[in-house]
């Protein structure tokens, strides 16, 4: 192409190029100024380098980082690369949810041999109407109703001290069903149960699964919170306490022959599961 131009002084590159067929691009040096020129593949692999360290960047952030640093790409090229690639932020990105295997629920065998716990929402009506959480924990075999208390705050701290005098009571259980709020996936529960408890989490949006401990906070609502109005933590606290008296000494349990928790405890002793070995272990 030198030797052309040399002979046909006169004529720009443009008419030399449309008389020999070529396109323009092949007359320029892709290596002029020290930029390297870049694959198509390359400058995608470098969008995505910037993507992973900056998950929320669009196109125009993209490129202007890439522009910043010296990067000699088009900008029609880039953002043609860059939709072929798919990625163009069509939504926010999602942090990864947890995984959890099916929980058929079959109740155990043994008393203590599991638990299961979750949380009711109350309100306080005064001049402040603040919310109230309620824990609640039940033996899943026995259903006996383990413990209830009113917070206006319930961390991974305030249930591990509950766990902790419920242990003192009765010793721990084989294992602990529970959804995955965010004080039971807690680092500070997992530290609590170590090798000693299994954590069993139900699957997102399946609160069936643990539904013996659901049933229980349909009852405590219908039997003791939808029946009252509460102008304090403490009143809240005291009903729950004659309701506890109530539910595990005297109420029958249909799932239990009509016979109360305590009273079913008492008559299957040989089903209680000794819990001595592993508290000394």
């Amino acid at each position: 192409m030198g030797r052309i131009g040399a002979r046909c002084k006169g004529l720009s590159k443009r008419r030399i190029c449309s008389y020999l067929g070529f396109r323009r691009g092949v007359l320029y040096d892709k290596q002029t100024d020290g930029n390297r020129w870049h694959s198509d593949a390359s400058v995608v692999q470098m969008m995505k380098k910037v993507r992973q360290l900056h998950p929320a960047w669009g196109f125009r952030l993209v490129f202007a980082f890439l522009k910043n640093k010296g990067e000699k790409i088009g900008k029609r090229r880039a953002h043609r690369l860059y939709m072929k690639a798919k990625l163009s932020l069509h939504r926010n990105p999602k942090k990864p949810r947890f995984k959890r295997v099916f929980q058929e629920l079959l109740p155990p065998d043994q008393i203590n041999e599991g638990w299961a716990m979750d949380f009711l929402s109350e309100w306080v009506i005064g001049e402040k109407q603040q919310s109230i959480r309620i824990i609640n924990v039940v033996d899943e075999c026995s259903r006996k109703d383990l413990w209830i208390e009113a917070a206006h705050n319930i961390n991974a701290a305030k249930l591990t001290e509950v766990l902790d005098k419920i242990v003192e009571m009765r010793g721990l259980p084989r294992y602990i069903r529970c959804d995955n709020g965010p004080e039971f996936i807690s680092a500070k529960l997992k530290e609590w149960a170590g090798d000693k408890v299994e954590i069993k989490f139900i699957q997102p949006g399946k609160p069936t699964q643990n539904g013996i401990v659901e049933r229980l906070n349909g009852t405590v609502r219908k039997e003791c919170l939808n029946l009252n109005w509460f102008h304090s933590l403490d009143e809240v606290n005291e009903l729950l306490g004659h309701w506890y008296k109530n539910y595990n000494f005297d109420r029958p349990h249909s799932s239990l022959n009509y016979k109360t928790p305590v009273a079913f405890e008492k008559m299957n002793q040989n089903l209680y599961f000794k819990m001595a070995p592993v508290i000394g272990g």
